[in-house]
């Protein structure tokens, strides 16, 4: 069954919403704080250089990625860019994270609520995009 564009549309203004504060609030984060939060998820940071690492990619891409997000309550186009980019990188970090915590033999609970939210948001994601490619299709 297929959802009204209204609702569908609804559901991806949250999605955005959610996604765009959750990137942001990380990647500003990292960015402020890169040894706090290093120190968090359990990377050991072992010689200054990996400074840049932590701010170019757990902060720089957490904020662009942040920022595609919002953009997308504010466009159509961008938000369908932002969800197709939340489709595939989600999903990609999330069964990352599965295969590194198998292949390490164990999980913490940070990385349980890295995959929670990837996850859902990939899900989320995917959800949208089919309910819009569903709705186009009927009229």
């Amino acid at each position: 069954m297929t959802a009204s564009v209204a609702s569908v549309d609804r559901a991806a203004r949250v999605l955005l919403l959610a996604m765009g504060i959750t990137t942001l609030g990380f990647g500003c984060a990292y960015m402020a704080q890169p040894l706090y939060w290093a120190g968090e998820s359990g990377l050991a940071i072992t010689r200054p250089a990996a400074l840049g690492e932590l701010r170019g990619y757990y902060a720089g891409l957490q904020i662009a990625m942040g920022v595609l997000f919002l953009a997308g309550l504010r466009s159509r186009v961008w938000a369908d860019a932002g969800l197709r980019a939340a489709a595939v990188l989600f999903a990609g970090n999330g069964l990352g994270r599965i295969l590194g915590c198998m292949s390490a033999g164990t999980i913490d609970s940070y990385n349980w609520s890295g995959i929670g939210f990837e996850l859902v948001f990939s899900g989320g994601a995917i959800w949208v995009l089919r309910q819009r490619q569903a709705l186009e299709k009927e009229s």
